[in-house]
């Protein structure tokens, strides 16, 4: 009896520890990278690294045909100067291209490191 009473009371608590993480990450900023989100005049919101919405697909081009060779690379897999590579291109080109250069990695099939995602998040807010 006392045996069914501890496992009840562990399951009741893993339970609501489930409900309780569940709830937070809804709620966290984290949340939003996955979720769909509005753009005005094609700008994008800049709460997430890539975003998918207002963008000419057509005319996507940047001069950094030097990342094409981590084309479906893990980013876990990147060495520090893989992301030294990344970080020269992001801090050579224009502010208001970032976000579109960031979309561009992502439609050619190229992670960004998430030390260049922080520091994209940062230039587009």
């Amino acid at each position: 009896m006392k045996d069914t009473i501890i496992l009840g009371s562990i399951l009741a608590l893993i339970v609501a520890g489930f409900f309780i993480l569940r709830r937070f990450y809804a709620n966290s900023p984290a949340a939003d990278e996955h979720h769909d989100h509005e753009h005005e005049d094609g700008i994008c919101c800049g709460k997430h690294t890539n975003c998918a919405k207002g963008y000419d697909n057509s005319n996507l081009y940047f001069d950094d045909e030097e990342l094409d060779r981590f084309k479906g690379k893990n980013k876990e897999e990147y060495s520090e100067n893989d992301i030294e590579e990344f970080r020269h291109v992001l801090y050579t080109m224009k502010e208001e291209e970032v976000g579109t250069w960031a979309h561009c990695l992502q439609t050619r099939g190229i992670e960004i490191p998430q030390e260049i995602k922080d520091e994209i998040l940062l230039m587009l807010q």
